[in-house]
């Protein structure tokens, strides 16, 4: 039994140290364009678009500064939160986002950088900062069996110590290489099985920090969906697993997300950022298939 969680451990690690080696290191503040789809084409949630049904409850948040500090499985989504939360009807969000590529994107691998510290201070530095989004997984958490995370305690001690109410949010991605799995299931299980433990290092985050909000969620439980559905044939306007982003799930082999994916991941953010249910969005036509329903069936099916 002890060598079967061992290599299931290990398994996971491997993942985790892998997962999304991509761009070239950058700094972006709110204002700058993003380079996600949203501003690419007219589909993804776009403006002129939105057929609004029915209106979105008169009481809404306030608009937070967030910042999201990571790699490329988590960036799109972050440079898409300033459209998504005009679209949700909440005024005055401000994305900030340093980005480094891959494993640089880490928590651990971005704090012991030195350059990389220093643009993450200087984001935190004004005190302005609401919530800040860090991406799985640092090395030490990988080799601790998922115990410890020194560098997430100095982030969060830092943002705390600049502004006391700073809330903290851990995404968990999906799986790289899609084309290594058979199945959203086979896609799937390695994360899915990682996910506990990341929501228990929020929590042990939470309790050595004197208390402050730390929360873990999944954006890439979104990407596999809309990977499941369109295995099964629910997607058809979705002709490949890999290729075009505007007719694929993965818009190349590492596995980076393409259009649909980034769009209903998008929603998953806005969730975890403004607890804002996917469904209260108003409908848009860009797809044949309904992306708030997507994200919704991914929210129900991690609690």
């Amino acid at each position: 039994m002890m060598q079967k969680q061992a290599a299931r451990t290990a398994a996971i690690a491997a993942f985790l140290l892998g997962a999304a080696v991509g761009l070239g290191a950058v700094s972006q503040v709110a204002g700058a364009p993003p380079s996600s789809v949203f501003n690419q084409r007219a589909g993804p949630l776009p403006n002129g678009e939105l057929q609004p049904a029915v209106r979105l409850p008169q009481i809404r948040p306030n608009g937070l500064t967030v910042l999201y500090a990571g790699h490329s499985f988590g960036a799109p989504f972050a440079r898409n939160m300033t459209e998504v939360t005009r679209l949700a009807e909440i005024d005055g969000h401000e994305q900030r986002v340093v980005f480094r590529g891959g494993a640089n994107g880490a928590p651990q691998a971005m704090w012991e950088d030195p350059e990389v510290q220093a643009l993450i201070k200087e984001q935190l530095n004004d005190g302005a900062v609401d919530i800040v989004v860090l991406i799985c997984c640092s090395e030490e958490f990988l080799q601790t069996d998922f115990q410890r995370d020194q560098a997430l305690l100095e982030i969060v001690a830092y943002a705390l110590a600049r502004n006391p109410e700073t809330r903290f949010r851990l995404a968990m991605p999906w799986e790289d290489y899609p084309n290594e799995f058979s199945t959203a299931a086979a896609h799937r299980a390695r994360t899915d099985a990682a996910f506990p433990h990341y929501q228990l290092l929020a929590e042990s985050v939470s309790a050595a920090s004197g208390g402050a909000e730390v929360l873990a969620f999944y954006h890439g439980a979104a990407i596999y969906e809309i990977r499941s559905r369109y295995e099964i044939g629910l997607i058809p306007e979705l002709t490949g697993l890999i290729g075009a982003r505007t007719s694929s799930v993965f818009a190349d082999k590492k596995g980076h997300a393409a259009s649909m994916a980034q769009d209903a991941g998008t929603l998953i953010w806005l969730n975890a950022i403004y607890g804002f249910n996917p469904l209260d969005l108003p409908p848009m036509n860009a797809y044949d298939v309904d992306i708030r329903a997507i994200a919704a069936a991914a929210l129900s099916l991690v609690g």
